[in-house]
């Protein structure tokens, strides 16, 4: 392949020849995109095809970068870290942030957090120095096994805290709002771990980054994570959100706020396809192709 460029008045163009095939071109695309972006694909009969086809949650490679990202921002190398990539610029998830502040302000400026699915701290971390003000910080992550255990040994402080146990969290801290973040879609059963959650009566709670729609119906896909994040694969479902904000009435919370978090979920042409598309070149993007904003929601009890 080479690349060719040339100009014309009030004109630059890049011209890519090639003798390759349409479809080896197609393929080459695919391949250098799944290098360097997570994808989806699907979706699947069900959960346990779903899970069939991916490696799972428990790949050793996602704790051990967990890990060292942690450890980056705890040595102050990192200001945060996001799904194990680290940031070397301070970032808030603004929602997340404001919400928070708000029940630490309705609560005599005292926050008490269960982070269900909460990495090592992750949130904790990323917006632990604009709540360093309050009168009490208590943050509880529940998570696997095996990331309590690494937590336990090496992140807990005087606000942090790690819980293989929802139960047990909301039993030991109390907490005032409970942080759900990018976590339901990946429970094979989230409806009922949501009623479970929702029946407990915690006053606030916070859904961010779900993948959720209004238009689409619950749908289990794969979720492809590239190698320079940390190589995995694992079940994910796209939600349905009218069922989630149903479930959100039938045990009395409010929907306060819905809110877009950054970034997007779905099935992805990668551009290049898009353009050898539109210049009438015999390839075929996958059908089907979508695209949406994560959603949030803050929620409160409504006292009847």
């Amino acid at each position: 392949m080479r690349l060719i460029s040339f100009s014309l008045p009030g004109l630059h163009c890049l011209l890519e020849v090639t003798r390759d095939s349409p479809q080896a071109r197609q393929q080459d695309i695919w391949s250098e995109f799944r290098r360097h972006n997570v994808y989806f694909d699907g979706p699947h009969n069900d959960w346990r095809s779903a899970m069939a086809a991916s490696e799972g949650y428990d790949a050793p490679a996602i704790l051990a970068k967990a890990l060292d990202a942690t450890r980056a921002v705890v040595q102050g190398r990192a200001s945060y870290e996001r799904d194990t990539v680290i940031f070397t610029e301070r970032s808030y998830s603004h929602p997340v942030l404001a919400w928070l502040l708000y029940v630490a302000s309705r609560s005599d400026l005292r926050l008490r957090v269960v982070d269900f699915g909460g990495a090592l701290g992750s949130s904790y971390f990323q917006h632990r120095s604009a709540l360093a003000h309050l009168s009490e910080l208590n943050w509880c992550v529940v998570e696997q096994p095996h990331f309590v255990s690494a937590g336990r040994a090496e992140f807990e402080d005087g606000g942090l805290s790690f819980s293989d146990s929802l139960g047990e969290a909301i039993d030991r801290v109390r907490p005032n709002v409970v942080l759900l973040s990018g976590v339901l879609q990946y429970l094979e059963h989230p409806h009922k771990y949501l009623e479970d959650l929702l029946s407990r009566g915690i006053k606030f709670i916070l859904v961010d980054k779900t993948t959720a729609q209004f238009d689409m119906a619950d749908a289990p896909f794969v979720q492809h994570v590239p190698a320079w994040i940390y190589s995995a694969s694992y079940p994910v479902w796209f939600l349905n959100a009218h069922e989630m904000q149903a479930s959100f009435a039938k045990h009395d919370y409010e929907v306060v706020d819905r809110f877009q978090p950054a970034g997007t979920f779905g099935l992805v042409t990668p551009p290049p396809l898009q353009e050898l598309k539109r210049w009438g070149i015999g390839v075929t993007p996958a059908p089907q192709q979508h695209e949406w904003p994560y959603v949030g929601w803050f929620l409160e009890k409504l006292e009847i």
